[in-house]
């Protein structure tokens, strides 16, 4: 008896073992990044060709959360309780919402992150159709930044696969757009964070000069400093390239460090943002008037929730900032806030 019970045992152990093995094997040999240098598809599809100088312009910024996190919702990966979206009908209410906010707003460019084009986690619903098909007043591209073997964590309810990205749109048409790589962790928390990139979308001017806008949508769990250095300096390398060239150049998104005097180093997505490292010409922009992003580790309560500003803008002296806020609603349908900014190019 004590035998079989033994030979049971190992048995068991061996399937378990061959199990997570194969798993693991399954990771490795799916784990893929896309090329550097990317050249992307757009879609114009609006009457105007180029931005005109001393006019002025909104832009808007807008982590979406891949529409999965109402205010009551809290994320696992942030000490909470759940993993995906509650529902394919919650995830479209929520982006009925995002939709809302930007049609009120009106924004000229808008630069989405967290956008899904399918995954588990937001119920495979297909965000870049919904924006791209609800908002047919803008020019678009897509840059997918996140393309995940199925993930089996947490065991008991994972979060599985998903494929997302950064959605740029635009009421002017594009020239062109470009994918570039950054720099991500290469040890086992590659297999969990994003094929971490940016979008370098460029517009005509009637001045002749270029806007170059680059959406991008920065690390949050990295405990690695250097790799949050190197991916700030790869961006800025882009930057400073173009500002040389005399062209006009944008970069917004989510930053995942504080823009302003809110900083929380023990978190490793609320740092404070290296201004130091900024080109020479450059600033960054951000809103005062509410926090852009709240910590998913419980559901909201504005008393007792810790809130920052991580989302927001940098710019080169050759742009005229008017005004900048950011569009409160008790973090409805993301944990974040959209950004808006009025801008002029001089």
């Amino acid at each position: 008896m004590l035998k079989k019970i033994i030979k049971w045992s190992l048995s068991i152990l061996a399937l378990i073992l061959l199990t997570v093995g194969s798993y693991v094997a399954y990771l490795f040999l799916d784990y893929h990044r896309l090329e550097d240098n990317l050249a992307l598809e757009v879609t114009n599809q609006t009457s105007q060709d180029e931005f005109a100088v001393g006019q002025t312009y909104s832009m808007m910024s807008f982590n979406i959360g891949y529409g999965s996190y109402p205010s009551d919702y809290s994320f696992f990966m942030d000490g909470g309780d759940e993993v995906r979206a509650r529902s394919k009908k919650a995830v479209e209410e929520a982006l009925a919402i995002d939709k809302d906010l930007i049609t009120s707003a009106n924004p000229d460019l808008i630069l989405f992150q967290e956008v899904d084009l399918n995954g588990d986690r937001s119920q495979h619903v297909n965000q870049v159709d919904y924006f791209t098909q609800e908002l047919t007043d803008y020019s678009w591209s897509f840059a997918q930044n996140y393309d995940s073997s199925y993930l089996f964590y947490p065991v008991t309810d994972p979060i599985g696969q998903a494929t997302s990205g950064l959605l740029t749109l635009s009421k002017i048409n594009f020239q062109e757009a470009t994918r570039y790589q950054l720099p991500i962790d290469t040890d086992i928390n590659k297999f969990f964070d994003l094929d971490r990139a940016y979008s370098v979308n460029r517009y005509g001017t009637n001045s002749g000069a270029d806007l170059v806008v680059i959406n991008v949508h920065l690390s949050a769990y990295t405990k690695n400093a250097s790799i949050q250095k190197a991916q700030l300096e790869k961006i800025s390398q882009t930057m400073e390239s173009e500002y040389a060239k005399g062209n006009y150049v944008i970069v917004g998104g989510d930053f995942n460090h504080a823009l302003n005097d809110n900083a929380r180093n023990d978190l490793t997505w609320m740092k404070t943002f290296p201004v130091d490292q900024l080109p020479a010409g450059f600033s960054v922009i951000a809103s005062s008037n509410a926090p852009t992003v709240r910590n998913i580790d419980q559901p909201y309560n504005p008393n007792t929730t810790l809130t920052g500003t991580i989302d927001g803008f940098i710019l080169s002296d050759n742009i005229i900032v008017y005004k900048i806020e950011t569009l409160s609603n008790d973090f409805a349908s993301s944990d974040h806030h959209p950004v808006l900014m009025s801008i002029r190019l001089q």
